[in-house]
């Protein structure tokens, strides 16, 4: 136990899921019956659990230290557990030499164990250290073996489909519910979740409908302003960002004059031994990602989630908020005002204006909605020859359903929003997809009358969903959207259209916006990239494989989502500029030490 007990002072292993490879029960115990993680650790330490747990959920998403099961081994094992350690790793070795990697420890199930022994109860300590060891090491093997379970649903639900859709949908079902927790950078999800915090925060104070809403959150969180609220915040996010030594992190209250009031404000972000924990998609610990130690010391359960607080949390903490007012002082229907009033009519808006500034016709779906167009895009941008037809969808599919890794569920949920819906009286209700394929049919027919100063076989006509939250870059489902957008093509070059400079649809993340927008307003314009981005997954003439597996890699890289692309093109160019965005922003923050000064 004492060896486990130093793993929070150690280094750590790289924690994204390598699927179909991670090492499980039968594969290391081949002739032993599995008992459940309660029963293997029956008689061991909850707190070591438990700082185990957070020790693996801090370990970097990429480039982390002890990548090598050798080494990750030999860091949980004690000297009495070596032929344990060794036994494992030449299991390990033997699965290897077909050329492909073994992952022990995953997100997924790091965060799994945290909450199995979570709500437990700490008891006297029966197994001896050794025990120990190697029973926290089964019970961690029998999560994954879950995991591969459920996993399965991703072939199995795929197995019958169309050749051209399989692949990527395999792999976008074996992806989504976990990609979110273990592809990311956090770095840049920190300075978007500021960014949007910051906007949200101004839209709810200059609209009068807000005012209580928000005073009432400030009241809250004992926050005189929103910019207090955010300064409280922010230094619990630090240590999460700056986590080089990697293991879990502390956070320890500074003794003094305001210990009481910072310790209440970070008790309610931390989740209690009552509380009844959500069982899909970890929406507990999402909410409440820190746990309390002893009086003043707090660890971060999970960085991420952390991150997340300062605006993804935001709407949760704000609904919660909302439905606690007084039933006049309620705002009804405050899920479709954020959706449509703050992401599409404040958030995309001024993104917009930022990385399309100038020597363009735009208009915002208000200003065609003014002018009465009906059905008009959610944003429009014409540059020369080049059209942008924008629909943003801010949604989230349901935590239950998220976690099934079936293609069935994924397909109906997701069509309702992005393709079609088919209402209860036999009508249609559009998504994305056929709203941009109504405005592409407009475009095509001159009709879409706030320009109308281009001839229809000039022009090339990109087709954009913007999306709100990172779930949604996951490898695949922009081949299962585009699909869908393909199909209805063929019906408008049925009914005699010109669509052969229509590009395919993208889907583009308003975080990769955002935290790009410097490369994109100096550099190479949205279009441009798009082009590059489309042009990457295509086999250039003469190109020959040098083996299966490397033609293999080139066609699951055709299927990376847009945000990785754009990431990886404005670092190679060297443009990696904190945004601008942030410095306007940031002079909100602090807005009230400049006026006092």
């Amino acid at each position: 136990m004492k060896k486990l007990n130093r793993l929070a002072n150690a280094t750590q292993i790289d924690n994204s899921v390598n699927l179909g490879l991670l090492l499980d029960f039968g594969v290391a115990f081949p002739e032993e019956r599995p008992l459940t993680p309660e029963e293997y650790l029956r008689g061991g330490s909850r707190s070591i659990i438990l700082n185990v747990a957070a020790f693996f959920l801090g370990f970097k998403s990429y480039n982390s230290k002890l990548n090598d099961n050798r080494e990750f081994l030999g860091a949980i094992f004690g000297a009495e557990n070596n032929g344990f350690a060794n036994e494992i790793y030449d299991k390990i070795k033997a699965i290897e030499k077909t050329g492909k990697k073994v992952s022990i420890i995953n997100t997924f199930c790091s965060l799994k164990l945290f909450e199995c022994f979570f709500t437990t109860e700490e008891e006297d300590e029966t197994q001896t250290h050794a025990e120990f060891e190697r029973n926290l090491f089964k019970a961690y093997l029998v999560l994954n073996s879950s995991f591969i379970s459920a996993q399965k649903s991703a072939t199995t639900s795929t197995k019958e489909m169309d050749v051209e859709l399989k692949a990527p949908m395999m792999l976008f079902c074996s992806f989504y519910p976990i990609s979110d927790k273990t592809n990311y950078d956090i770095g840049q999800i920190w300075v978007t979740q500021l960014v949007k915090a910051i906007y949200l925060f101004q839209y709810l104070e200059a609209n009068p409908r807000t005012e209580v809403l928000l005073k009432s959150f400030l009241d809250y969180f004992n926050s005189p302003t929103w910019p207090v609220y955010l300064k409280r915040l922010l230094p619990l996010t630090i240590p999460a960002i700056k986590n080089d030594r990697e293991g879990h992190t502390d956070i320890t209250v500074t003794s003094g004059d305001n210990f009481e009031d910072d310790c209440a404000f970070i008790e309610k972000l931390i989740v209690h031994d009552n509380d009844e924990l959500e069982e899909n998609d970890f929406l507990t610990i999402r909410a409440k990602p820190l746990y309390k130690i002893e009086e003043g010391v707090y660890r971060i359960i999970f960085n991420l989630f952390v991150v997340e607080k300062i605006f993804k949390g935001l709407y949760f903490l704000l609904r919660d908020v909302n439905d606690r007012l007084p039933k006049g002082q309620k705002i009804p229907g405050w899920k479709g005002i954020y959706c449509y009033e703050f992401s599409e009519q404040t958030l995309l808006y001024r993104i917009m204006d930022v990385i399309y500034p100038d020597k363009c016709i735009r208009f915002s779906g208000k200003e065609l909605a003014d002018k009465k167009i009906d059905g008009a895009p959610d944003y429009y941008v014409r540059k020369g020859n080049n059209i942008m037809v924008f629909e943003s969808k801010d949604f989230l599919i349901k935590a239950e359903l998220k976690a099934s890794f079936d293609y069935t569920i994924y397909n109906e949920e997701f069509a309702k929003t992005l393709y079609y819906e088919e209402l209860p009286n036999g009508k249609e209700k559009a998504g994305a997809v056929m709203q941009l394929i109504n405005s592409i049919r407009r475009l095509l027919r001159n009709e879409f009358l706030p320009d109308t100063e281009y001839y229809f076989k000039d022009v090339f006509i990109y087709p954009i969903l913007i999306t709100h939250d990172h779930q949604y870059d996951v490898p695949g489902l922009s081949s299962l959207i585009n699909y869908w957008f393909q199909q209805e093509l063929e019906v408008l070059k049925a009914e005699g259209f010109f669509i052969h400079q229509i590009k395919p649809l993208a889907v583009v993340n308003i975080d990769s916006l955002i935290y790009n927008s410097v490369g994109l307003t100096e550099n190479t314009p949205l279009h441009e990239v798009l082009n590059a981005y489309f042009n990457s997954s295509k086999l250039r003439a003469g190109v020959k494989f040098r083996t299966v597996e490397e033609a293999r890699e080139f066609r699951m890289s055709s299927f990376n989502p847009f945000s990785l692309f754009i990431d990886k093109y404005f670092k190679k160019q060297g443009i990696i500029k904190v945004p601008p965005i942030l410095d306007l922003v940031g002079s909100a923050l602090f807005k009230e030490e400049v006026e006092k000064s």
